[in-house]
């Protein structure tokens, strides 16, 4: 049914308000940010913001970004609010990182990652003032900077024995457990009806079955959630393609991305059936929208940290946030077992169980033998200003490669620097380390796919002396693959039929000639 309709059937203010009493009812949710190098509740984290004066260079000078820039650090972790001159940069790159434009329309504006505000940063931003989209390098030159705010969170976070603890006084007992046996970020306890959810990083949570009440006293800093979560503003895009799997897309109705943006077709084709509607990103939601749908739940990734007023607004209109940690698990089958946790928010437990079964089956001879196929494998792109941008080793896609009997090149890539999951090298650098590697596969999801090797060559002439483009074994990636969560066991299939010479149509990886 269309949302339109709905809406018309069944949502109101009065519904509204209903909402926010009965939600505000519960413990009311605070800011509660967590350390993710400390593991114990009560502990205090920092949020402090700048203004930044930068110097900014290349381009013809005629756009350029803002100064100040705002940049915010949530425990050294930073973001920075690019604002251009122009109107017309719809997307940058940033680290290896793809980011579109916040703010169409109007100023050009870009929420990105940053490592730090000492060195020169290089950006790529894509204007289309000119005929064509076109990628342009530009500088960030770090200046002097003012703080305009420090704000201090925690003390008030909960323990997952202070809220079992008061749920046993309040007369419930523990009659189970799911314990994920690969992600590392997240349990399930039952209590009755009742499940507690604990999500490292993020916090306690309480799913109330439908016709439940709160338990009387409940530690402050316990966020309640009524069933059914069927009204979902889901800004993470990790969890979609989890959630269409397991059979709940019809609990999402309001999105943080765009139609156009959705490489999860079920997701495009639900905002184009006005099944889903657009209620802005995660800094800027609409709020008005948020209530008069009736929000029942939002789904954060940690972005959200660098936002508390979006939080504080949210709790205040009575909307629960739940923030997921997937995108932390270094473990693969960890990030797909993120399934089970939606199957129990949206009451698919059975079918989130069955496929998560279902792909471990298909991974048994892999997972079981676990391979080792000597073959040396890069995964990487080129950046519009030549710079080749890698995963660092460690990262989810490099496990994967292991997985399927590969190693990973450049080897020790990453060591010791930012928790960010890329990193750029130079291209001689990279020559260096990934040059004997039997397999090169081009990252697609920032700059787009290639076509052929000599296209590949045709963006830097020392991809010619490499080994594997000496011996035809370059391939690249779909753009859905990191949209779908879901498909890792068909990905590392993919994978290990390339290093095993297996010929075929793949599901995210094809060949170039």
């Amino acid at each position: 049914m269309n949302l339109k309709k709905k809406l018309e059937n069944s949502i109101s203010v009065l519904f509204s308000l209903v909402v926010l009493l009965s939600v505000t009812s519960c413990t009311s949710q605070g800011v509660t940010f967590v350390n993710q190098t400390n593991e114990e509740p009560g502990f205090e984290s920092v949020r402090e913001t700048y203004l930044v004066e930068i110097g900014f260079e290349g381009g013809t000078g005629k756009a350029f970004i803002e100064s100040p820039v705002e940049v915010t650090s949530v425990d050294g972790d930073l973001s920075a609010v690019f604002v251009w001159s122009s109107v017309n940069y719809d997307y940058m790159i940033v680290n290896g990182i793809r980011y579109d434009n916040e703010n169409p329309g109007g100023p050009s504006t870009f929420t990105v990652s940053i490592d730090n505000i000492t060195e020169p940063l290089t950006v790529i931003g894509d204007t289309v003032a000119m005929s064509t989209p076109h990628e342009i390098e530009y500088t960030v030159v770090w200046g002097e900077k003012t703080v305009t705010s420090t704000e201090t969170f925690g003390g008030s976070s909960v323990s997952e024995s202070e809220l079992f603890d008061a749920l046993k006084k309040a007369g419930f007992s523990k009659t189970g457990e799911m314990i994920p046996e690969y992600a590392v970020g997240y349990r399930v306890t039952y209590f009755g009806d009742y499940s507690v959810i604990s999500i490292d990083n993020s916090g306690e949570y309480l799913l109330i079955p439908e016709e439940g009440s709160v338990p009387e006293g409940l530690p402050e800093g316990v966020v309640c959630l009524f069933k059914p979560l069927d009204r979902t503003y889901l800004v993470s895009t990790s969890a979609m393609d989890l959630i269409v799997t397991c059979g709940a897309l019809d609990s999402i109705v309001l999105s943080g991305t765009k139609e156009s943006d959705w490489y999860v077709e079920e997701a495009a084709q639900a905002m184009a059936s006005g099944d889903i509607l657009y209620a802005g990103k995660y800094r800027a939601p609409d709020y008005e929208l948020l209530l008069n749908t009736g929000c029942d739940l939002a789904i954060e990734n940690t972005m959200i940290y660098h936002e508390p007023s979006v939080i504080e607004k949210l709790k205040e209109l009575g909307i629960p946030v739940l923030i997921e940690t997937s995108s932390y698990e270094k473990d693969p089958l960890g990030r797909l077992e993120w399934i089970r946790l939606y199957g129990i928010l949206f009451d698919m437990e059975d079918d989130a169980e069955a496929y998560f079964e279902e792909q471990l089956s298909e991974l048994e001879g892999i997972l079981r033998e676990k391979p080792d196929t000597g073959m040396k494998v890069a995964f990487f792109h080129v950046t519009a200003n030549g710079m080749i941008n890698v995963r660092k080793d460690g990262d989810y896609i490099t496990s994967m490669i292991g997985i399927a009997g590969g190693h990973y090149v450049p080897e020790n890539a990453g060591d010791g620097q930012n928790a960010l999951s890329t990193m750029n090298m130079q291209a001689e650098d990279f020559y260096a380390g990934a040059k004997d590697a039997d397999i090169l596969i081009y990252n697609s999801t920032i700059g787009g796919e290639i076509s052929s090797i000599d296209e590949l060559i045709g963006l830097n002439p020392l991809f010619a002396d490499f080994k594997a483009v000496k011996e035809g074994r370059v391939y690249c990636t779909e753009r859905n693959l990191f949209q779908q969560t879901t498909g890792m066991a068909e990905f590392v299939k993919d994978l290990s039929d390339i290093f095993n010479g297996v010929e075929r149509d793949y599901t995210y990886i094809y060949k170039l000639e």
